[in-house]
């Protein structure tokens, strides 16, 4: 079973959002609480106010004649809605209602009703007492609806700034962890390009300075592995040359002693080491192939026409054939720009030809054609591979039967060069509209920047 990988982005955003909700959540209700406090401790001392002028007024004007105590509160009736006026009761010293406000209506006094401040039937009494005890005690209630509607309302208004606050927040959260996997993408992504052909420093245009040792460290590894990459090369590349003189020598002594020699035997002999020599020179020859082609050679600095390396090539590709009439060529016919490496190009189309001819055992011609601009296709007619042999000549030293005397190495080198060239080949196993055959097609990258 594959493991999920856990997401930076959700791994970042979930440490920024979840703390910061529960803080949006705990500080309404700091704001609720503190708000309600300070909101009934206000409104409860106008109430002890209110009721506190009442009673003197009371005190003042009773005995006055048409005294009317139902009506003090009778001005709210203009100010306030019917459902937030304060009720007014007059009690005589034996407790009994004497007189009430016109708001009253049938709302009845709870019973009984402590001195001083309590809530009860959605109301918040204030029952006081008067020092004169001829005159009784007031009772004056306001509605709790609108205490509850300025705390709620002061509680939706801050919920909502905190949520518009967070939602500001969680947007530039999740803007900037996206810039920040954006660089580090960016990042991978120049990192993935390195091969062995470009270990050059990585980019650090938008590298975050947290990140820095650890670039540090990695051009560290792979200016090491450059130069270990460069010394092998160049050791496999010198190695290479220094044995072509050598094995030129001895193949042309060991001509010069057949031509000397009459035994048969004898010059079997010599023939013998001649085509091991032959054999070694190829070998030395496809191993200086396999140094350039993985020291990078592929693509041109300048775009050129390689119609004329094209023709070039496969004029001596017959003419190195032993049965040059079982050749069909087809030519370019056109002029085609391209920035792939002239050296490169005539390594991958002599790879394709050499294996084309060692192969070819049916009566069909071998037939390269390059008339299609910037395609070249080479056919030619054998027994058919199956896939798992194809696979297989497709890996460095795999040869297609034991009895090849070649390499295992022009299939490799033709794919290092074409991954380096932007080339495409394709294989086509058996070729087209035949049970037989290997056909081979390569085609070019066209630039514009040339003589089309």
């Amino acid at each position: 079973m594959t493991r999920r990988h856990k997401s930076l982005v959700q791994s970042l955003l979930g440490s920024l959002l979840v703390p910061g909700l529960a803080v949006m959540v705990i500080g309404v209700l700091i704001v609720q609480h503190i708000f309600k406090d300070e909101y009934d401790e206000l409104l409860d001392a106008s109430l002890i106010g209110k009721a506190h002028l009442l009673v003197e007024f009371i005190e003042t004007a009773q005995g006055d004649a048409g005294f009317d105590v139902g009506g003090l509160l009778d001005f709210e009736s203009t100010l306030r809605k019917p459902d937030e006026r304060a009720l007014m009761w007059y009690l005589d010293p034996d407790g009994q209602v004497y007189a009430q406000s016109k708001s009253v209506g049938a709302f009845a006094l709870p019973t009984p009703l402590a001195t001083g401040l309590s809530t009860a039937a959605g109301h918040r009494f204030i029952m006081l007492r008067s020092d004169q005890p001829e005159t009784g005690s007031v009772v004056v209630a306001e509605p709790m609806v609108e205490r509850n509607e300025a705390i709620t309302d002061v509680v939706i208004a801050v919920a909502i700034g905190f949520g518009l606050l967070g939602a500001l927040f969680a947007v530039s959260s999740f803007w900037a962890v996206r810039r920040s996997v954006a660089m580090i993408a960016e990042l991978s992504r120049n990192i993935a390009e390195k091969n062995e052909h470009n270990l050059s420093p990585i980019e650090r245009e938008n590298v975050f300075s947290e990140i820095t040792p650890a670039i540090d460290t990695l051009d560290g590894l792979m200016g090491r592995l450059d130069r270990a990459i460069t010394a092998e090369r160049a050791f496999a590349t010198n190695a290479a040359h220094e044995l072509r003189t050598p094995v030129a020598i001895c193949l042309a002594q060991a001509q010069r002693l057949r031509a000397k020699l009459s035994d048969p035997a004898k010059i079997d002999n010599i023939v013998e080491i001649e085509t091991g020599l032959k054999r070694l020179e190829r070998l030395i020859e496809r191993l200086l192939q396999l140094s350039r082609a993985q020291s990078g050679l592929g693509l041109n600095a300048v775009a050129t026409d390689v119609s004329p390396v094209i023709t070039l090539l496969m004029s001596e590709m017959r003419s190195r054939s032993r049965t040059p009439e079982k050749i069909e060529l087809k030519f370019p016919e056109t002029h085609f720009s391209t920035r792939v490496d002239p050296d490169a190009l005539g390594i991958i189309l002599n790879n394709m030809f050499d294996n084309a001819l060692k192969h070819a055992s049916g009566p069909l011609p071998t037939v390269v054609d390059a008339s299609q601009s910037g395609r070249v296709a080479v056919v030619n007619d054998c027994a058919p591979l199956s896939p798992a042999d194809l696979d297989r000549i497709k890996q460095r030293f795999n040869r297609r039967g034991a009895v090849s005397d070649g390499y295992g190495l022009g299939l490799s080198i033709i794919q290092d060069l074409c991954a380096q060239s932007g080339c495409q080949l394709e294989i086509y196993v058996p070729r087209e509209l035949s049970p037989r055959g290997f056909a081979a097609v390569l085609r070019l990258p066209e630039t514009t920047n040339g003589l089309r």
